[in-house]
């Protein structure tokens, strides 16, 4: 007897259900591929036509920048749904490129397309990704004003750096503290490069308003949030003064080795602080059990570049055991001095070799015709 598949009551032959199966995958196969053709064709179709279109709306839009009195709007008026799409594109470009007056036009015919009004409807009514793609316009466009007249309050870290970037551009912010708390009164989790980059750019013009919130909220960061704000330090340079350091120092304790690693090299540009130049400190800061972290403490003396610092990155290199640590901590000390320590292992005397060539190679490759290192 053949094969039969029994199923509510009936009993039908595995051939016939095999048979079924095999026509019910063929006509979903046809399906996906008329599919897949028609919706190729119909963006081919849309292509040509964008593309067809393009090189005059550029021209016209280029027009009216360089025009004292561009008059955009009888021409607006008669664009179609997809002149309209081919001049918001190119519109989004020149915003990225261009500056001073001819801004000031494209932004008026931004304002003429209604992408205000769309951006703050949209920042109300959408998702993530739009109200993103929304901020990012009233960004180009200068426009805060809709961003307050919107129902809208950030409530990822995108949407937070996005919101912070479109007020700092738009010169919108009462002070820096104000934007540095936008992005990280509330925040737990990291930004994406993009928020890094705003956050050191607000930073820069304070410093002191970027310690203040870390210390009120850096317990409640996430380790890569903690290590993203302190690269930011890291990079705010001679910007950083009389700040009070106490809360990057506690983040020395931490128990990610990452953190501890960026918090050393934020010390880094504060070399004269008496605070952070206690016996102590740099003691146990040496004596890390992460080799990672260690080399960025010899990275953050060879920094501070003074003697002190530099004879106890020697000391510390004479009795470093690990050799990826050596290595970070030998190519930070070559820059500064040209002999290796008088007592160094011939681990180190290897290792000092290594960073001395590569370091003439970089040179040489960056600045050709620089006088080699000796």
């Amino acid at each position: 007897m053949a094969d039969v598949v029994s199923a509510f009551g009936y009993s039908v032959p595995l051939t016939v259900v095999v048979a079924v199966l095999a026509l019910v995958i063929g006509i979903a196969l046809a399906v996906m591929f008329w599919l897949t053709t028609g919706l190729s064709v119909y963006r081919s179709v849309q292509d040509t036509r964008r593309q067809r279109v393009r090189d005059e709306l550029q021209s016209r839009l280029l027009d009216g920048v360089f025009s004292p009195d561009p008059d955009w709007g009888p021409w607006v008026a008669g664009l179609s749904s997809v002149e309209r799409d081919v001049v918001e594109d190119l519109l989004d470009e020149y915003l990225r490129e261009l500056d001073g007056e001819n801004v000031k036009r494209l932004r008026e015919l931004g304002a003429e397309l209604g992408i205000p009004d769309r951006s703050k409807r949209h920042l109300e009514t959408r998702g993530e990704y739009t109200r993103l793609y929304a901020l990012t316009w009233l960004t180009l466009l200068g426009r805060p004003d809709k961003l307050h007249a919107a129902d809208f309050t950030p409530g990822t870290p995108r949407e937070r750096a996005a919101v912070a970037r479109l007020r700092y551009e738009s010169d919108d912010l009462d002070s820096a503290a104000e934007g540095v708390s936008i992005m990280l009164a509330d925040a737990t989790s990291q930004f994406s490069v993009f928020g890094q980059d705003t956050l050191y750019r607000i930073a820069i013009d304070d410093p002191g308003a970027l310690f203040e919130v870390a210390q009120e909220t850096y317990r409640n960061w996430s380790p890569s949030l903690l290590t993203q704000v302190l690269t930011v330090c890291q990079h705010l340079g001679t910007s950083i003064t009389t700040e009070d350091l106490s809360w990057l120092i506690g983040t020395l304790e931490h128990e990610n080795e990452a953190v501890r690693a960026a918090a050393a090299r934020g010390l880094g540009n504060v070399g004269w602080r008496s605070d952070i130049r206690t016996d102590p400190l740099l003691e146990r800061l040496l004596r890390d059990p992460s080799p990672k972290v260690r080399g960025a403490v010899y990275e953050m003396l060879a920094r501070w570049a003074d003697q002190q610092a530099l004879e106890t990155l020697s000391a510390a290199l004479v009795d470093e055991d690990n050799p990826r640590a050596r290595l970070v901590g030998t190519n930070a000390l070559v820059t500064q001095v040209d002999s290796p320590p008088a007592d160094a292992p011939p681990e180190l005397e290897n290792t000092w070799v290594w960073s001395r060539e590569h370091l003439e190679f970089d040179q040489r490759a960056r600045r050709p015709g620089t006088r080699s290192v000796s």
